[in-house]
């Protein structure tokens, strides 16, 4: 089938498309920034170029879609609910997709929209399923015209109402992270509040479900079988992580920072997942002690974890010969760390070779010596720092065969040093440097000219 994708870029967007593409379908995006697009993306992809809170797309290609998966939508979190923030919340959904729906061609199967659980509002201990009314408080409102205008397109129309999305790298999990790796993360006022949550597998999974199954159709909850209260929640969250759960966060202090936001982090919701299951979609992941364990197991011992994927429309023979040159390293490394290789121990990179290197961080210089620990060809390798500003680096690099190309992994785990003052005074800001480092390479990558290599 030919999809399109709005949102692709996104937390859910890439593991979607990623699904898609393993399925055998044609993808289609949509990008205001396709070299951006094209930069982040981790599977093959045409480009649409456009930006529907401006109008509707005027592209030929979309008179060959089939299918749409729409995600669009500014993040409701991040900032208080200003005017402005409001406004935006609510064209990125509404309007955008009233331009979407408007570019689609008469011969559309099937459109497959976001939402959001919030379309329920505040439901306090009652079990919500698809034919509970809609609330009355902003979000819910925004959801209401969200569905009404993707129940204009053309074909099949379902609308998965997305609960809060649990996953290893971004997303609501890693904001809540924070307190509850210091141990000092707790519940949100007296935490009797009901939480509806799905795995990032999950979510993704069952967006393709739904755009595959011709019996899906209408509102689906976005949720797992089991929601808990965020009591439960936290306390699993601390376990997951080796840790005892902090004190709760008081109303007041919610309200004080968050504003009209903070009804909608409080809002108990406990949705079903039912209609989903009768549908025949199996989860994955059922309770949140294994989704939490799933996704939490490596930070125990006080680790970070860096994740990043890109996919490369060449071969992995092709793509590793290029990486296994640790020269190639100086390349794809930002010029502000002034990335020098002092030395190696073998005339080429192989299993066992020591790595030296000179680098500047923030102006500070300093020495980095690494060990192949792994050494796979054209698929593999990790290395291991030996000696340099952490207490652990680890990085593995995969070249894994996909759809015709390479998904290239990078995987990083890393520690600081001075255990939880580190974590607490330097994280944040290491994190970001490590972000930028990669961003880098990723921008290397799809401008690098392979055919030449």
């Amino acid at each position: 089938m030919k999809v399109l994708m709005t949102g692709a870029t996104g937390l859910i967007g890439k593991e979607i498309g990623k699904k898609l593409a393993e399925h055998g379908h044609e993808i289609f995006v949509v990008s205001r920034d396709g070299k951006k697009a094209q930069e982040n993306l981790p599977f093959p992809c045409q480009i649409i170029p456009g930006d529907l809170n401006k109008g509707a797309l005027h592209d030929e290609k979309l008179a060959e879609i089939e299918g749409v998966i729409n995600l669009m939508g500014e993040s409701v979190f991040g900032e208080r609910w200003t005017d402005e923030k409001k406004e935006r919340i609510y064209s990125s959904r509404v309007i955008a997709t009233r331009n979407l729906v408007s570019s689609l061609p008469s011969s559309l199967k099937v459109f497959v929209s976001g939402s959001a659980i919030g379309f329920y509002g505040d439901c306090k201990d009652e079990i919500v399923k698809e034919d509970h009314a809609p609330g009355s408080d902003f979000l819910a409102k925004v959801c209401v015209e969200w569905e009404a205008e993707a129940a204009k397109a053309h074909g099949r129309t379902v609308m998965i109402r997305t609960s809060v999305v649990l996953s290893h790298q971004g997303g609501a999990l890693e904001q809540m992270l924070v307190p509850f790796k210091a141990g000092i993360g707790g519940p949100l006022g007296d935490g009797q509040q009901w939480m509806s949550w799905i795995h990032i597998n999950d979510i993704a999974g069952l967006f393709v479900h739904a755009l595959e199954n011709p019996a899906m159709q209408g509102p689906v909850n976005g949720c797992s079988p089991n929601p808990v209260t965020n009591r439960d929640f936290s306390k699993c969250l601390a376990a997951s992580l080796g840790k005892s759960m902090g004190p709760s966060v008081p109303l007041i202090a919610l309200k004080t920072v968050f504003g009209e936001m903070s009804s909608f982090i409080l809002a108990s919701l406990r949705g079903s997942a039912e209609r989903a299951q009768e549908l025949g979609y199996q989860f994955q992941f059922s309770n949140i002690e294994e989704a939490l364990n799933d996704l939490c197991a490596p930070l125990k011992d006080g680790e970070e974890i860096f994740y990043s994927e890109q996919f490369i429309p060449l071969p992995p023979e092709k793509v590793f010969t290029f990486f296994q040159d640790a020269h190639n390293l100086e390349e794809i490394t930002p010029p502000t760390l002034n990335f020098k290789i002092r030395g190696m121990s073998t005339d080429r990179i192989r299993q066992g070779t020591l790595i030296d290197y000179d680098l500047k961080v923030h102006g500070i210089p300093l020495k980095w010596k690494t060990e192949i620990d792994e050494w796979q060809p054209p698929h593999r390798f990790v290395d291991n720092q030996l000696k340099g500003p952490y207490s652990l680096w680890h990085h593995t690099h995969e070249f894994r065969p996909f759809c015709g190309g390479t998904l290239m992994v990078d995987r990083v785990r890393y520690r600081l040093p001075l255990g939880i003052v580190g974590r607490l005074f330097g994280g944040s800001f290491v994190k970001g440097d490590v972000a930028k480092i990669f961003k880098y390479r990723r921008q290397f990558v799809a401008s690098k000219d392979w055919a030449r290599s």
